[in-house]
């Protein structure tokens, strides 16, 4: 019997030792949603900036985000780990730590409910309902190989952090409509946002916004604008419904369905603006095409 005991109580010593020293957090939370990693952690951003306490500290590739969040006295830390199994199903695994209360709450957890489960399990009932609600009026749909056309283009250049790309857009939007109107030049399709540079883990774009223009003889010359031609290329085409705010929801479906399908990303996405926020219609109505250029 002591033979069969003493390893027995050294493993359980050994497993209580790994539990409160070394596994860095004390509560686990999992959930799936309907989209991919990108969408999730660009909705973590946005979600971030309602509240002056919550900051996304590093994003790794799109597999884990490093975030926190300070609430009352509390200081929280949440690893946010995710796993795409098909092309529409992400698993969530969101670790949380308490480091003040580290070796407390890990020797509690089993045994009752802590403030640190409940205020985790608030905070992700929070960002679960947020981000069902932006998929509610939202849709991303993969229309596979195609093209984009030439587009002879009145471009500013702009540099944002990612989730501010509409803003910057829109800033912007006033900007190149009056120059058109001033100098009396044809518009020759819709609004146009070609991606310059991306870094995802960073959340920063440089892209220009353009209005594509008949190309005459004699184009005005103005300080601010930039004169561009948008090449016809061959790429993944999606077309994106919902606020211009979240379009680039439709780069990370692209991206995904490039790796899963072999293809060759060779360049940023380049996006079409078909409607205009400013007339009033349903932001579910709001289209764009979106293309993701390939070899």
């Amino acid at each position: 019997m002591q033979k069969i005991l003493m390893p027995a109580l050294v493993v359980g010593i050994l497993a209580l030792g790994l539990y409160i020293f070394i596994i860095p957090y004390q509560f686990v939370i999992k959930f799936k949603a309907k989209t991919t990693p990108g969408d999730i952690i660009q909705t973590i951003r946005l979600w971030d900036r309602k509240y002056m306490n919550y900051t996304v500290v590093k994003i790794d590739s799109v597999n884990k985000l490093y975030q926190r969040i300070k609430l009352d006295k509390s200081d929280y830390f949440f690893t946010w780990r995710f796993e795409l199994d098909s092309d529409s199903i992400t698993h969530v695994r969101v670790e949380v730590s308490e480091p003040s209360n580290s070796i407390k709450n890990k020797l509690l957890v089993p045994f009752t409910k802590t403030k640190m489960e409940e205020d985790s399990e608030i905070l992700v009932k929070e960002f679960y309902d947020v981000l069902n609600s932006h998929l509610e009026i939202t849709k991303v749909t993969i229309e596979g190989e195609n093209e984009n056309i030439n587009s002879f283009c009145a471009c500013r250049n702009l540099k944002t952090a990612q989730i501010d790309k509409a803003q910057g857009m829109m800033k912007d939007y006033d900007v190149l409509t009056s120059f058109v109107s001033e100098f009396d030049l044809t518009l020759d399709g819709p609004p146009i946002v070609r991606v310059e540079k991306w870094n995802h883990e960073k959340g920063t774009l440089e892209f220009d916004f353009c209005f594509p223009i008949v190309q005459t003889d004699s184009l005005p010359k103005v300080k601010e604008i930039d004169y561009k031609l948008i090449k016809k290329t061959k790429a993944l085409k999606a077309i994106y419904y919902g606020n211009y705010i979240t379009s680039d929801r439709a780069w990370y479906a692209l991206v995904n369905f490039a790796n899963r399908n072999n293809y060759k990303v060779d360049g940023l996405p380049i996006e079409y603006f078909h409607s205009n926020p400013t007339l009033g219609a349903n932001q579910q109505d709001w289209k764009a095409e979106v293309y993701l250029p390939i070899e």
